[in-house]
């Protein structure tokens, strides 16, 4: 357990990271009215750590404070592959909220165990 807790910091930072490069990246696309092939691969980095991100943490926090956030993370990826699965539509601010929603979570989680916990 405590090998996972060591990756699930890991990780942390690497979605916080990766989430905040993509929050940056897609409004500097906005502003400059271009698409950058490295603004998409800040979006799949986001995406593809905060999924393994959500899992480790639902089995190493089950008995904290924080383990409803991951479990309402957990419901969203599934409405959200399910959605992909049957090629729903759904409007630009969706992800627009789902960025800010992993920034804002793993933002928290890194105060909190890099600089909270010390």
């Amino acid at each position: 357990m405590k090998t996972l807790r060591k990756a699930s910091k890991i990780i942390d930072v690497v979605v916080f990271v990766a989430a905040t490069l993509a929050i940056a990246g897609v409004f500097y696309e906005g502003m400059t009215l271009k698409w950058y092939d490295i603004v998409g691969m800040f979006v799949i980095c986001m995406d593809y750590s905060f999924m393994p991100a959500t899992i480790i943490h639902l089995i190493v926090d089950r008995k904290e404070k924080m383990i409803w956030f991951h479990v309402f993370s957990m419901v969203i990826i599934l409405i959200a592959i399910v959605m992909k699965i049957s090629e729903t539509d759904y409007p630009v601010i969706t992800l627009v909220l789902w960025y800010f929603y992993i920034w804002f979570l793993y933002g928290t989680i890194y105060v909190k165990a890099f600089w909270l916990d010390k």
